[in-house]
């Protein structure tokens, strides 16, 4: 009888209890969406050959030091003349420059 007794108890505890739900997804935070930028980047760089990266970060530098520039994660603001008829977000265009630096300090395999 004792025994019944405690696990109706126990089984009754366990019906009213809230099962906590599960943990949802993180947000995209600065990290996450500067990674993704410089990858999304990286592929489109790649195949750019060397004075369309050149000509892409002449454009860029006028667009990144304007007084008004921000680094916002996914407001479309930014235009970059020559880069295409997209206007981009500050972090997109900050990940871009990341990438374009990168391609022109790795050393040439050409030669």
């Amino acid at each position: 009888m004792a025994r019944a007794l405690r696990n109706f108890w126990l089984n009754l505890r366990r019906r009213w209890a809230r099962p906590t739900p599960p943990p949802g997804p993180k947000p995209l935070g600065p990290p996450r969406v500067d990674f993704s930028y410089t990858i999304y980047w990286t592929k489109l760089v790649r195949k750019w050959e060397a004075p369309h990266r050149a000509e892409i970060a002449a454009a860029l530098g006028p667009v990144l030091t304007q007084p008004t520039f921000e680094t916002n994660a996914y407001e479309r603001r930014y235009r970059v003349p020559g880069l295409d008829d997209q206007a981009h977000a500050g972090a997109s265009l900050v990940a871009l420059d990341k990438v374009l630096r990168a391609f022109n300090d790795a050393p040439n395999k050409e030669s």
